[in-house]
């Protein structure tokens, strides 16, 4: 140890006395080269010299080397650390690394039994990046509530910066991020134009349905496979895109109609590269001085290749809906075309901006949709008794005379709680977007300096043994009237549930979103008698998204008068 302290400081003070030296000289060959050419060449031959000098102090083996410099390096991190700051408790990270190691390919999961050791609220370093994690509805609640100003701003993540410059969730909160958020609320999630918008959804319910039973009956099989994810997918990407663009991707068939086959693969490969590209750790992101690493890894040209693959793609849409502006009800683009035309309030618009909205309208609107839905069945197929109730209910609400309208959603309490409890287990972004500190504060006790990194886990708050009984048990019971939270809802209010977040940077999808689960599932099981395998897999996937590693399939039997399916 001795040694390698002596070694360290021999390397440090040679190096940087040679390099002090060398600067020098170079400076003074630049001048001397226009002024004193003979000058200029000693100069030259002197900073030859100390370049062999610096090569005789690294004689020493290159293992030696390398662990001397690690230390440099880990020194260098430890004193650029702020001092005589009271930071929440957390694991002691490795230099460079920090606690990366210590995550594993599910962060929530890792990170919550961390927190059974540091406690509700724990900082550790990720990269060279201080993060604070919040494990528990009051730790929550002081950063998303009292201390939202402070904590609304985002991480400068690289992905998100290619892929969707200037948009809504991963940049911060601007005078031209609030006037694209209230233009998306107003065209997709306002109370009006949910309204307005019920035909389609149903219109889709009914093309999902049928396409459900059709398979069936073509086999000349009562019952049938069905694989639930690839049909909730579909059905989203129908509802959404019609929403946005004015285009269907899907036929009930699964065959496009109206667009080449060519473009709906296009379209599928994108939004699913989307997912992987904002869900891929970089790290250049936690890590600055790693950014040469892209060269290795390719991640940044892979992020510039889909961001020309998504405006190349929308480029054709928006010629299109330049040429057709005569609709009775425009969609997200018009009303967005319609925008860049006009600079009545001095907000600009540009092209750009209208690609990263619309795609991004997309990969928040489709994917979350069906992977909650697809959570919730799975775990109604586990457990018989809950299938068996909430079928009944139905039954008794809608009849078997017709099929289930958004109507009806209000009074099936069971299936509105099954919802809840679907997503109290499985968030689907468990870690929430990242949030990050705009100034320094004081938060629970603790310092916590500028440009700090927030996780809120709502998946490990959704398991909170002391606050939900049997915490991981699926049991809708609990929301009902009689139960212990019936009065707990998902509306950022209740910091107990928050799988749609809170305060400013809360998902404002959370009304079209919910209410397109519970009539999901309440048409599915309405229409079907399900079956599901006895082992079914329930293990969670990698990525930003909470997805099951096993997409869900099971075995469907019509259960309504043949009628109801034809329509």
């Amino acid at each position: 140890m001795k040694r390698l302290l002596l070694l360290v400081v021999s390397i440090s003070t040679s190096v940087i006395r040679a390099l002090v030296v060398a600067v020098g000289l170079c400076r003074i060959h630049i001048f001397a080269k226009e002024n004193f050419p003979a000058f200029a060449c000693f100069c030259k031959n002197m900073g030859a010299s100390i370049v062999a000098a610096v090569a005789h102090v690294t004689r020493h083996s290159l293992l030696e080397y390398g662990v001397a410099v690690l230390a440099i390096l880990g020194l260098v991190m430890v004193l650029r650390r702020p001092l005589k700051k009271k930071l929440p408790p957390g694991p002691v990270g490795l230099p460079i690394m920090g606690s990366l190691h210590l995550l594993g390919p599910r962060p929530h999961q890792r990170l919550a039994q961390m927190a059974e050791k540091y406690g509700p609220v724990m900082s550790l370093y990720m990269g060279q990046k201080l993060c604070v994690v919040a494990t528990s509805a009051d730790t929550a609640m002081e950063f998303l509530k009292a201390q939202d100003a402070v904590f609304c701003s985002r991480p400068p993540l690289r992905a998100a910066q290619v892929i969707f410059p200037t948009d809504i969730t991963f940049s911060d909160i601007t005078p031209a991020s609030r006037q694209m958020r209230k233009m998306l609320h107003l065209q997709l999630t306002s109370g009006k134009r949910i309204e307005e918008s019920e035909q389609i959804r149903s219109e889709e319910m009914a093309h999902m349905v049928r396409t459900i039973a059709a398979s069936g009956r073509g086999g000349e099989e009562p019952e049938l496979t069905v694989n639930v994810k690839a049909s909730l997918d579909a059905m989203t990407a129908n509802i959404f895109t019609r929403l946005i663009i004015s285009k269907r991707f899907f036929s009930p068939g699964g065959i496009l109609r109206g667009m080449q086959e060519a473009e709906l693969r296009e379209f599928i490969a994108i939004t699913d590269e989307i997912d992987l590209c904002l869900g891929l750790p970089n790290p250049r992101d936690l890590i600055p001085a790693f950014r040469w690493l892209d060269l290795a890894s390719g991640l940044d040209k892979r992020f510039h290749s889909l961001r020309r693959r998504m405006e190349s793609f929308l480029s054709t849409i928006i010629a299109e809906h330049r040429q057709h502006h005569s609709f009775e009800k425009l969609d997200l683009l018009h009303v967005l075309l319609q925008q860049m035309e006009k600079d009545d309030d001095g907000q600009e618009i540009t092209e750009p901006q209208v690609t990263s909205i619309v795609w991004e309208a997309f990969a928040a609107g489709m994917e979350t949709s069906a992977l909650a839905t697809e959570w919730a069945m799975a775990e109604i197929l586990r457990n018989p008794h809950i299938l068996k109730k909430a079928q009944s209910e139905v039954d008794a609400v809608v009849g078997k005379d017709r099929r289930v309208r958004e109507s009806d959603i209000p009074m099936l309490k069971y299936i509105k709680a099954i919802v809840k409890e679907a997503l109290r287990l499985h968030p689907i972004i468990p870690l929430l977007v990242p949030h990050q500190s705009n100034v320094a504060c004081k938060a629970l006790g603790y310092d916590i300096p500028t440009k700090t990194q927030l996780l809120v886990n709502v998946w490990a708050i959704g398991r909170d043994p002391t606050v939900w009984t049997n915490p991981l048990t699926f049991d809708p019971e609990r929301f009902l009237d009689d139960g212990a939270h019936a009065d707990t809802d998902f509306s950022g209010k209740e910091f107990n549930l928050l799988p749609f977040g809170s305060g400013r940077r809360m998902c404002m999808g959370m009304s079209l979103g919910v209410l397109l689960v519970e009539t999901s599932i309440a048409s599915l099981l309405h229409c079907f008698s399900w079956t599901a395998a006895p082992d079914l897999d329930m293990t969670e996937g990698l990525g930003l998204s909470n997805s099951k590693a096993i997409p869900l399939c099971a075995i469907a039997s019509a259960r309504l008068p043949s009628s109801l399916y034809a329509h």
